[in-house]
């Protein structure tokens, strides 16, 4: 029983001596953490970025959570990394934190998005090109696709800037929207609601962007603004969000997202992939890498794998 206690004595030593030495920490640091929301684009990014820093060696480990939730856990340190910070729409989500100095914006990953409200081809066609027309008298009542006497403006999950956008603006009665009604749901909810209404020419309005495969589905009209509730086209982009201190905890991986950058194509792309096609997001990456892999080059160029090899080479050897 004694020798048994020395042995545990020794090894409890041990591990104090190779924490104090950093040994303990750089395992550690082998550990990717990536927070993400339910929405197809950041999905399968994060599952690309998955791919990747898994072939280089990082054990990865991704959290879904929602948008509030994002944001405090990457700003205590819960999460190290997030994808999907849409700025300026979650701008008052983020500038809090950006002034305590809790997360740093680490780099752009996507530019040329669009997000607003927006209408089928044939609600446009008809005369509906802003929000400023919605309510006129000759067109509101044709948005109450529930019979229920108020018109009405589709959203997506709870919690959501865009969503806050237009409630807010109804609460303003901005555009004369006072009397109407915000139905959240989720994007897909949202999107079944807009396949029904296309398919059987009904008049809605919802929240649309791009990238997303809604618009190689349907010929999509994003209303004018002149009231500028909204971000102005091209105005939206997309920052890889990181927690303080992460590019000192993990450098390589800093420099590889630093170089992380996507096209509107590619996501829509994935999105198409994951949510028309339904297919599996971590299928859509490996399937995208595999095609892509003079794109991952850039993206992993100075970067080494865990074990020192050149990542270059290492994905290569997995993807080729």
């Amino acid at each position: 029983m004694q020798k048994q206690f020395s042995y545990l004595l020794i090894f409890a030593l041990a591990v104090v001596f190779l924490a104090g030495s950093g040994f303990v920490a750089q395992a550690q640091n082998n550990k990717v953490r990536f927070g993400y929301i339910n929405w197809p684009g950041v999905t399968v990014k994060t599952h690309v970025a998955d791919k990747l820093l898994t072939t280089l060696g990082y054990e990865v480990e991704m959290t879904q959570l929602q948008v509030p939730a994002t944001y405090k856990a990457l700003s205590i340190g819960n999460l190290d990394v997030f994808l999907g910070g849409w700025i300026p729409t979650m701008k008052t989500y983020l500038d809090p934190y950006l002034e305590k100095g809790t997360i740093k914006q680490l780099a752009i990953n996507l530019n040329e998005t669009v997000y607003r409200n927006a209408v089928p081809e044939y609600v446009w066609e008809a005369g509906v090109h802003s929000l400023a027309d919605l309510d006129k008298p000759e067109f509101r009542d044709k948005f109450d696709l529930n019979n229920n006497g108020k018109p009405e403006i589709y959203g997506i999950e709870p919690g959501n800037e865009g969503n806050k956008i237009d409630i807010q603006a109804i609460e303003n009665d901005t555009y004369g929207l006072g009397d109407w009604e915000f139905i959240p749901s989720s994007t897909a909810g949202m999107l079944s609601q807009v396949k029904q209404a296309a398919k059987n020419d009904q008049w809605i309005v919802f929240l649309g962007w791009k990238p997303h495969w809604m618009n190689i589905e349907w010929d999509l009209k994003y209303l004018q603004d002149p009231e500028r509730i909204w971000p102005e086209p091209g105005k939206e982009v997309v920052w890889t969000l990181s927690r303080q201190n992460f590019k000192t905890d993990m450098e390589n991986v800093y420099h590889f997202l630093k170089q992380f950058e996507v096209t509107p194509t590619w996501q829509s792309d994935w999105i198409y992939g994951y949510t028309y096609a339904e297919k599996d997001p971590s299928d859509v990456a490996e399937s995208w890498i595999k095609n892509h892999l003079d794109v991952v080059d850039m993206w992993v160029y100075g970067i080494d794998s865990v074990d020192g090899k050149r990542a270059r080479d290492v994905i290569r050897d997995k993807y080729e």
